[in-house]
C-alpha cells in the first residue's frame, strides 16, 4: 500500500530533490490513522528505496538549518498531493528563512543541483501561494514545535487551498465495504464541503443553511447507517476538521487584519447559526454521527470566537498606543509599580523571600512584563508587543517542553503565575489611583487572552497531529477560549494529587466572578 501510495505520487527525476521530512509528512496526511499500513520514517525511507532502487540522499540548505533530501525524484504534477506539498515547501521554506523580506529570494532560486530549486514544485509553484498584496499582517503560526507570530509581507496568492482528499484511508475502507458505497459518499461529501467553502469565499452567508440541509435530507437511510460506522465516521470527521479550519482561515485570516464592524457582526451570528443549521439537519439521524459533527464545529466556534475577541481588543488597544500621552502616562505607572518595589508586599506571589533558587521560572514572568515595559514607546505597533510575548512563551515554554505532560505543566504555571501577576499590577494601580489604569485594563486583557490563545493553539494542533496516529479513542479536549476557564482544561489534565495546583486554578477560576480583592485578600 505504501510502495503503492509512493509510487502513484513520485518519479524519478534527474537533478531534482525532495525534503526527507516533507515527504514523510505527506504521507502522514495522506494516511488513515487506524491503517494496519501505517508505517514508521525510518521504514518508510527502506520503502522508498525499493521503489526507487539506488536512491540517494542530500543534505541541502544554508548553515544551521540544512535538510536531508532525497535526490533523483520528483512529485507528479497530477498527483492528488501536488497542491498541498507546494504549500509544504513554501510554508517550511518561510519559517527557515524568517523574515521574508530578507532570506526569501535566496529560499526561491531555482537550480538543478543545490538549494530547493530542483524540486519537482518549481520556485515558481511554491512561491505562487505567496501572495500579491504586500500589507504587513501576523498570523498565528503553531505547530508542536513552534508557536509564533508570522510577519506577511505576502498572503498565499492561492489562500484557500484545494480541499484535501484523504485517499490512503478511502482505500482502507474500500476494501472493507462496498466499494460504490464508498466512493460515492466520500465524492458527494467532498463536494459538499468545497460547496460550502466556496459560500462562505463569496460571502454567501445566508446560502450556507440550504446547502447543509439539502445534503443531509438527500442521503438515503443506508447511506446514513453507513456513514454512522466508527470507522468511516472518523474519515468524515476528518474532513469535517478540514473544512472547518479553512472556514475559519477565510472569515478571519487575521486577529491584526482591520475587520469592519458589519463584517465581525455577521461573523459571530454566523458561527452561533451553524450549529444550530447542522444539528436541525441531523435531529432524526444516528447518535454517533451527532456526536461527531458537533464536536468539530464547538471546536470551530470557540477558535472563531477567541479570534474575533483579540480583533476586538486589538483594535481598542491600537487606540490607545496611537496616543502619546497615554503611553508616557502608562509607561511611567508601569514602571512605578514594577521598578519601585510596589509589587513586593507581603503575600505576593513573586516577593523575593518566597522564591525557590531551584526554580529559576519566578522570574521570567517579570521579565516578560519588563521586556514589554521597554517596547512600549508611543505609536509602537501593536504587532511588536505580540511578537514580543510570543517569542518568550516559546523560549521560556515551548522550546523546554519535551512531551505534551510537560508542555500542559508549564503552560499551566506560567499562565497562573502571569495572570496573578498581572493582576497584582492592577490591583496596586486601583489601590494608587493611578491615571493610566484604563489604559492598563485594556492592555491587561489583551495579554492575558492573547498568551490564553497561543495556547490553546499550540494544543489543537498537537490534537490534530496526534489525531492522525491514534490508534485508540481520542480523549475529549476542553476548547474554550477565557483565561479563567483555559485553566480547566489543564486541571482537568494534571493528576488528581496536585491538589495545590487545583487550588490555584480553582482560584483563578473565580477571579472575574469575585474581584481582584478576593485573589489578593492580604493587599
Amino acid at each position: 500500500m505504501v510502495r503503492s501510495w509512493i509510487a502513484d505520487n513520485f518519479y524519478l527525476c534527474e537533478g531534482c530533490t525532495v525534503p526527507r521530512w516533507l515527504l514523510y509528512e505527506l504521507y502522514m496526511e495522506s494516511c488513515c490513522p487506524n491503517s494496519k499500513c501505517q508505517v514508521n520514517s525510518a521504514t518508510f525511507g527502506k520503502l522508498i528505496r525499493l521503489v526507487f532502487p539506488g536512491l540517494g540522499t542530500r543534505r541541502l540548505g544554508t548553515r544551521g538549518s540544512t535538510r536531508y533530501h532525497y535526490d533523483g525524484i520528483a512529485i507528479k504534477k497530477n498527483s492528488s498531493c501536488y497542491a498541498r506539498y507546494c504549500s509544504l515547501l513554501s510554508e517550511k521554506n518561510y519559517h527557515r528563512h524568517g523574515s521574508p523580506g530578507e532570506g526569501s529570494s535566496s529560499a526561491w532560486q531555482t537550480s538543478p543541483s543545490v538549494g530547493i530549486g530542483g524540486n519537482a514544485c518549481s520556485s515558481e509553484d511554491a512561491a505562487g501561494y505567496r501572495s500579491k498584496s504586500q500589507k504587513k499582517r501576523t498570523n498565528l503560526q503553531c505547530s508542536p514545535s513552534v508557536v509564533y507570530l508570522k510577519t506577511e509581507q505576502e498572503r498565499y496568492q492561492y489562500p484557500w487551498p484545494e480541499f484535501n482528499r484523504i485517499y490512503l484511508w478511502e482505500q482502507e475502507l474500500r476494501k472493507k465495504y462496498p466499494y460504490e458505497m464508498v466512493v460515492l459518499l466520500v465524492n458527494e461529501y467532498h463536494s459538499h464541503c468545497q460547496d460550502l467553502l466556496h459560500m462562505v469565499r463569496k460571502e454567501e452567508l445566508d446560502k450556507v443553511e440550504d446547502c447543509i440541509m439539502s445534503f443531509w435530507r438527500s442521503l438515503q437511510p443506508e447511506n446514513v447507517a453507513f456513514m454512522s460506522l466508527p470507522d468511516v465516521c472518523q474519515l468524515f470527521k476528518s474532513y469535517d476538521r478540514q473544512l472547518f479550519k479553512e472556514m475559519e482561515d477565510i472569515l478571519l485570516h487575521d486577529f491584526l487584519e482591520e475587520v469592519p464592524v458589519q463584517r465581525i457582526k455577521s461573523m459571530r451570528l454566523f458561527s452561533k447559526n451553524i450549529e444550530v443549521w447542522l444539528l436541525n439537519a441531523l435531529k432524526e439521524f444516528p447518535l454517533p454521527l451527532q456526536t461527531s459533527k458537533s464536536k468539530e464545529v464547538k471546536v470551530f466556534i470557540k477558535r472563531l470566537g477567541r479570534k474575533i475577541d483579540l480583533s476586538n481588543m486589538v483594535k481598542i488597544m491600537r487606540t490607545v498606543l496611537n496616543s502619546n500621552s497615554k503611553v508616557t502616562v502608562l509607561r511611567s505607572d508601569l514602571h512605578a509599580v514594577i521598578s519601585q518595589g510596589f509589587l513586593d508586599v507581603p503575600g505576593n506571589l513573586f516577593q523575593t523571600k518566597c522564591r525557590n533558587p531551584e526554580e529559576p521560572q519566578n522570574d521570567i514572568h517579570l521579565k516578560c512584563l519588563n521586556d514589554l515595559m521597554s517596547l512600549l514607546v508611543p505609536s509602537i505597533d501593536i504587532q511588536v508587543l505580540l511578537n514580543c510575548v510570543s517569542s518568550n512563551l516559546q523560549a521560556f515554554v515551548i522550546q523546554p517542553s519535551r512531551s505534551k505532560e510537560e508542555f500542559r505543566k508549564l503552560a499551566s504555571d506560567f499562565q497562573l503565575k502571569w495572570n496573578f501577576l498581572l493582576s497584582a499590577v492592577s490591583k496596586v494601580m486601583t489601590l494608587n489611583y493611578a491615571d493610566s489604569f484604563g489604559s492598563w485594563h485594556l492592555f491587561n486583557l489583551l495579554l492575558m487572552d492573547f498568551v490564553a490563545h497561543i495556547f490553546l493553539s499550540y494544543i489543537e494542533e498537537e490534537a490534530d497531529e496526534s489525531f492522525w496516529v491514534a490508534k485508540q479513542n481520542e480523549s475529549p479536549v476542553l476548547w474554550v477560549y477565557e483565561p479563567n476557564h483555559f485553566w480547566g482544561y489543564f486541571a482537568e489534565e494534571q493528576p488528581q494529587a496536585n491538589v495545590p495546583q487545583t487550588a490555584l486554578i480553582t482560584l483563578m477560576q473565580s477571579q472575574n466572578n469575585f474581584g481582584l480583592s478576593n485573589v489578593f485578600p492580604e493587599f
